[in-house]
């Protein structure tokens, strides 16, 4: 079966041109989709397309963009079109993965879409690394300051639940336990 899938980016635009097209090369369904295609996790329509396709069928859509905008995406979406052995075409880049050269294509996208991610991934530590020099703290701020660390544990010293100290420092009773933990590791690292 041929499937299409047609995207444009917003609510004004309009996917006639694609629609006509996908109907010309052949497809039976066609999902359609007007959402901002800088990532599939936004974009349910695609991954309902994506899940429907079965073995042996083709994927159409008129360009490569209408499917992603980013390398690392595209490869994510020709993974799992090759896991379930479904072809992939765009009728406008005469890109098809039925073909040598179409399978070349997708290797090469693969190289640089792993190329991307580590580029991506060394300016990010780096980033970080500045960062931390500079003071930056990172993750999200202690619900607990260490005086309130001390505060419920001469609480609890003095008979109070667990879940009575949590209570007084809206904090959940877990949370509470892992502040009592974390002290006990400190006290025996200083001991």
């Amino acid at each position: 079966m041929k499937v299409g899938y047609a995207r444009v980016s917003s609510v004004g635009q309009n996917l006639d041109s694609q629609v006509v097209a996908l109907k010309e090369a052949g497809c039976e369904k066609i999902f359609k989709e007007k959402k901002s295609g800088s990532k599939i996790k936004n974009r349910p329509v695609l991954k309902e397309a994506l899940d429907f396709v079965r073995e042996e069928d083709i994927f159409i859509v008129t360009r490569l963009d209408r499917c992603s905008r980013s390398v690392a995406d595209l490869h994510n979406i020709m993974n799992q079109l090759e896991n379930k052995n479904v072809t992939f075409k765009a009728t406008n880049q005469e890109f098809d993965t039925s073909t040598s050269t179409g399978r070349l294509m997708i290797g090469l996208l693969s190289v640089v879409a792993a190329f991307e991610l580590d580029l991506r991934a060394e300016r990010q530590a780096d980033g970080i690394a500045v960062a931390k020099k500079k003071g930056v703290r990172f993750g999200r701020e202690s619900k607990m300051k260490e005086e309130d660390v001390f505060e419920a544990l001469k609480l609890k010293d003095s008979g109070q639940s667990n879940q009575t100290i949590a209570d007084q420092f809206d904090v959940g009773r877990s949370t509470l336990l892992r502040y009592f933990a974390e002290h006990k590791n400190i006290n025996r690292e200083c001991n």
